[in-house]
């Protein structure tokens, strides 16, 4: 933890030499037409905010509230704040209901009961807000991201536990006890972690070989999938607000496994013999980039890279959850309230 922010100080610290510190107005219309004024002491780091958000999210993961405290405090000095879903609206200018609605009905396969995921948002989920100005074909952009961050189980944080099984005869190297892929966009699925028996074992039973045959496994999964949504909104002078011109997610697994018993053919049996835990985080393509955003901007489009899903399977290729991931077009969108 150290080093990384360490790295995030130096950073910061080039870009305050590169880019001086300077005060900025900036007007977004709300929903009644009247402006909010709002002054820019510093300009963010985006690079540096992504970090620490990811740093926070894993804080909270680990039950730390402290260190996720401390993390907050580092977010605004690096020029980003928490903010409500509320004032996310305010800032944006977005309807959440007719969003909502919108998104409703270009996905036939959402059920009714979306509304109620979309309600929760509010209350489960943290936005962050973090302003700059970026330098993009000659000219200087204001651009504002809302980050999406977990803060507790709920639309952005799913958790869960099964035990599995395997009673025939197999080589430990061909009996897959953890696969992770996922599904990104313009890519086809991608395998981001295998696990076989052999890589689980081979350190702790002495002579166990990828060809030793088992004939009876019992595997326990703990397994938890959290989202961050980053929406880059560039400030549009012509309508006095904030336009969404990208969309971004990333996601992490981690999956904790232990064997309460193992069984080698015509051999010994063992019992609770290892406990491993593997994570890591998975971004969409381009994350968090604002030149993509500028560019759709500038075409009156709007960019989407996102990870659709995670799927883990754990012994033989046994489901163990394939979590499908938000992905929302836009803040207000997942921060839908009643």
């Amino acid at each position: 933890m150290i080093k990384k922010r360490t790295r995030i100080v130096c950073v910061t610290l080039i870009c305050s030499l590169l880019l001086p510190i300077q005060s900025a107005s900036v007007k977004a219309a709300d929903n009644n037409g009247s402006e909010l004024s709002e002054e820019i002491s510093s300009l963010a780091d985006f690079e540096a905010v992504d970090e620490l958000i990811e740093q926070r999210v894993d804080a909270m993961t680990d039950g730390d509230m402290s260190e996720y405290h401390e993390l907050t405090e580092e977010l605004e000095a690096h020029g980003c704040e928490d903010v409500s879903a509320q004032e996310v609206q305010e800032l944006t200018g977005e309807t959440s209901q007719g969003l909502l609605n919108s998104q409703i009905q270009s996905r036939n396969n959402i059920s009714v009961q979306t509304k109620g995921l979309y309600s929760a948002a509010a209350s489960n989920v943290t936005f962050s807000k973090s302003i700059t100005n970026v330098s993009y074909g000659g000219k200087s952009y204001k651009v504002m991201k809302i980050t999406a961050s977990p803060k507790g189980r709920g639309t952005l944080f799913n958790t869960g536990s099964v035990t599995q099984k395997y009673n025939s005869s197999i080589k430990a190297g061909s009996l897959n006890l953890l696969k992770i892929v996922a599904k990104k966009a313009g890519s086809a699925s991608n395998v981001i972690k295998l696990v076989s028996l052999y890589d689980t074992v081979c350190s702790v039973i002495r002579g166990f070989k990828s060809t030793t045959k088992v004939e009876g496994v019992e595997a326990n999964y703990t397994w938890t999938v959290e989202e961050i949504c980053s929406f880059i909104y560039v400030y549009d002078a012509r309508v006095k607000n904030y336009r969404i011109s990208a969309s971004y997610n990333k996601a992490k697994y981690v999956v904790s496994m232990n064997l309460p018993y193992l069984k080698v053919k015509n051999g010994k049996s063992y019992s609770g013999i290892t406990h491993k835990q593997y994570s890591d985080w998975i971004s969409a393509q381009n994350y968090g980039k604002t030149d993509k955003a500028i560019s759709c901007f500038k075409q009156g489009t709007t960019y989407n890279s996102w990870v659709y899903n995670v799927s883990m399977t754990g012994c033989k290729g046994k489901n163990i959850k394939n979590v499908y991931l938000q992905h929302p077009e836009s803040a207000m969108t997942l921060g839908y309230w009643n």
